[in-house]
């Protein structure tokens, strides 16, 4: 498991995984860009596989981006941390991960800051579901890709305590 700070479109991983709404479809942020990096063919994919329950994810073809796979994991809305959202985002990195384990082709995974943005997650306590369950991961090659360096720092807190050892430039383990 790697932080890394670049946009995960160009992360090089086989596997991308996005924040996705209910319905699938293009949002603000990483999910507009995603969508419009892989062309109009992602959304009509897409749709008709919604709507997608939070804690739950998709896997599509990447079609025009530099991968070969996109992961659209629908985490939930944070409100107060106690209406079980910590579980439905531990949840949404499982089956993200379940769905890459699933394609024979896959050797490298990346994710982006899950939840982040008009889920309202505050960055502690994603960056905290985040390195438990990324540090699960059986790929070798397992990225966070982060733009923003206050993300960057907030979640190399939370991985440094989910592993001594981990740091931007190595790995935990």
């Amino acid at each position: 498991m790697k932080i890394v700070q670049k946009n995960i479109i160009n992360s090089g991983a086989d596997v991308i995984v996005i924040s996705a709404n209910k319905a699938l479809l293009a949002g603000s942020g990483v999910s507009g860009a995603v969508h419009k990096a892989a062309g109009p063919a992602l959304e009509a994919y897409v749709k008709p596989l919604a709507p997608v329950l939070p804690g739950d994810a998709i896997i599509s073809p990447a079609f025009n981006l530099p991968a070969k796979y996109v992961v659209h994991a629908v985490c939930p809305h944070f409100y107060d941390g106690l209406r079980g959202e910590p579980q439905q985002l531990a949840a949404a990195f499982n089956r993200a991960v379940e769905l890459c384990n699933g394609c024979d082709d896959v050797d490298s995974v990346a994710f982006m800051a899950m939840g982040m943005g008009v889920c309202n997650w505050p960055l502690a306590e994603a960056a905290a579901v985040a390195a438990q369950e990324l540090a699960k991961s059986r790929y070798q090659r397992t990225y966070l890709c982060l733009i923003e360096p206050k993300l960057v720092a907030g979640y190399q807190r939370a991985f440094d305590r989910q592993c001594e050892d981990f740091n931007l430039s190595g790995e935990c383990g």
